[in-house]
This record gives C-alpha cells, sequence and structure tokens, in this order.
C-alpha cells in the first residue's frame, strides 16, 4: 500500500519510488493519474485499475497474485490507500488469503492541513466527508458537535460553503482553518472564526478539494445553543 503525492509530485518518499520500480506490477485506482507520476520518475511498469466500483473478482485476482508470490504495490490517485479512498476491501482480501501487507507512508492531507493550522493539538478526530445530504451531514455535525476535541474533514468545492455554514449554524463561531490545494499551485488556508473563512471563500470562490479543520475544544457552556431551524429535516 503505496502513498502517492496529494498534489506535487515533488512528494513522495525514496522509499515509494523503490517499491513501485520493484514491483511486479501496480494496481491503482485510475491509470491515467498514476502514469503521470510514472513518467515523471521514468519508471515503466505494468498497471492493473482497481478502483471503488470495481467487482469482486477484480479484488480477488490481485490478492490471488500476491498470494501465487507475486509483489503489488496498490496506490490510489493521491494519498494513502484506505484513508477515504478505496483500497481496504484489497487489503482485507489479501490478509484472509494470508498473504502480506506492508505500508508505505507518505503524503497526508489531513496532517498537512493541521501542521499549517496555526491551531496547537496533541490529538484530533479525523471525519472525512460527510453525507451531501443535508438533513444527515445537520445530523452528524449535532453529534460532532460533543466531541470536544480538534474535528477534520474533507469536503468538495460544490459543497463547501454549504458545509461551513451548517458548522457555523451548529457550532458557533468557532476558530478553524479551510486548507485549499494543498501542495500545489493554489494552495491557500483561510484562518479564523468560521464567520471570516466563510466570508473569504465567497470572495475568493469555491474551487478545488478542501481540508476543513475546527477546534471544538471549547466547553459546551462557551459554544452557542443550536436550537434547530425550521425546515431543516432534523
Amino acid at each position: 500500500m503505496v502513498s502517492t503525492p496529494i498534489g506535487n509530485l515533488g512528494d513522495i518518499t525514496l522509499r515509494a519510488l523503490e517499491t513501485l520500480g520493484a514491483v511486479d506490477y501496480i494496481a491503482c485506482e485510475d491509470t491515467r493519474v498514476t502514469i503521470k507520476l510514472l513518467n515523471r520518475y521514468e519508471i515503466k511498469k505494468k498497471m492493473k485499475s482497481l478502483h471503488a466500483a470495481s467487482p469482486e473478482a477484480a479484488v480477488n485476482r490481485i490478492a490471488g497474485d500476491v498470494g501465487r508470490g507475486l509483489n503489488v504495490a496498490y496506490v490510489t490517485d493521491s494519498g494513502t490507500p484506505s484513508v477515504s479512498d478505496p483500497g481496504c476491501s484489497l487489503c482485507r482480501a489479501v490478509l484472509q488469503s494470508g498473504g502480506s501487507v506492508v505500508s508505505v507512508p507518505g503524503p497526508s492531507a489531513v496532517h498537512a492541513a493541521l501542521v499549517g493550522s496555526g491551531i496547537g493539538f496533541s490529538g484530533y478526530t479525523f471525519i472525512g466527508f460527510l453525507s451531501n445530504k443535508k438533513s444527515r451531514r445537520r445530523r452528524d455535525l449535532l453529534r460532532l458537535r460533543e466531541n470536544h476535541e480538534v474535528l477534520v474533514f474533507y469536503e468538495s468545492p460544490h459543497r463547501l460553503l454549504a458545509f461551513m455554514q451548517d458548522v457555523l449554524d451548529i457550532f458557533g463561531n468557532i476558530e478553524g482553518c479551510v486548507a485549499k490545494e494543498l501542495t500545489k499551485k493554489f494552495e491557500k488556508y483561510y484562518r479564523g472564526g468560521v464567520e471570516n473563512i466563510i466570508e473569504d471563500i465567497v470572495r475568493d470562490g469555491a474551487r478545488g478539494e478542501y481540508t476543513v479543520v475546527l477546534d471544538n475544544r471549547r466547553s459546551s457552556t462557551e459554544r452557542i445553543k443550536y436550537s434547530g431551524a425550521a425546515g431543516d429535516g432534523l
């Protein structure tokens, strides 16, 4: 399980390159994405597609290859396999068949956003993507409001402002950071209270991929009480 860059192709470890160059073939989420990385580092290797919609038979074929002694690397389009991406099913299949799974670590959008947020932390809760359905998203946020920790989410550009407005409604104007397009050309951090972050994103427009860090460590008595809004489907 090989971690790959989350944007900047220079962010790859020597061990990852050595692994990709040494395996019998590479299974990947999208061959069109992976070929760009391989071409950058002049790695010529057979690839097989394996993504979230792949049938179970495809997973079992790769697991079977590992069982027969082949060395296979699995990569997703970016970041670490199995973190809000496919990969876990392959890992389970290989382990169940008696094969060996090794993780080759690398870039992390979660850690990059936390470090750049300016929010001090010794622990955090990673949530990933919430539902794209408003009622379910708000219900999940209401539950997470009682988790008095630093919370980390992923969000897409077309849902970001709706998500942040829900955060403001439910958590109040807590401190946070929204990291845009991490490691890429248009990387940017929006820091401060949620109200100011929303204003800044509205001004710039929501484009790209986002990692959201929220500091929910205030006591419940300090947080603005959410009473629910009519028509929110809760």
